[in-house]
């Protein structure tokens, strides 16, 4: 079961790259994220495009397995490759390292030390 996971945010489609933003989401879930899967390079991944709001947030995919394949994932050259593709054809793009599944409980005994701490 997944407990280390990637957030990855995007806003709307940089102006004039409407068309390659588009490519690039369809060859992102149905390729990319899909062969990570398949080959066992992470256990899972979500997929959200937002619907039309006051925000520019456009949209985002959680993609989820052990921390040792977020760890080889992070550091992968394609997947640096395609964070860079990605960030070419949307605004405010961003990877946020997120604890899912079973990491929830490590996060929460983190949380519980800052507390102790505090007094």
């Amino acid at each position: 079961m997944a407990e280390a996971g990637l957030w990855m945010v995007w806003g709307v489609p940089a102006r004039g790259r409407e068309r390659q933003a588009l490519a690039v989401l369809k060859e992102s879930m149905h390729q990319y994220l899909a062969d990570l899967q398949r080959d066992g390079k992470i256990e899972r991944f979500d997929v959200a495009i937002l619907k039309p709001q006051t925000t520019e947030l456009g949209g985002f995919a959680l993609i989820q397995g052990s921390q040792q394949q977020i760890d080889i994932l992070r550091g992968d050259k394609d997947f640096q490759v395609w964070v860079n593709h990605v960030q070419m054809v949307a605004d405010k793009f961003g990877v946020i390292d997120a604890w899912v599944d079973q990491g929830i409980t490590e996060a929460i005994g983190l949380y519980e030390d800052a507390i102790r701490r505090l007094g």
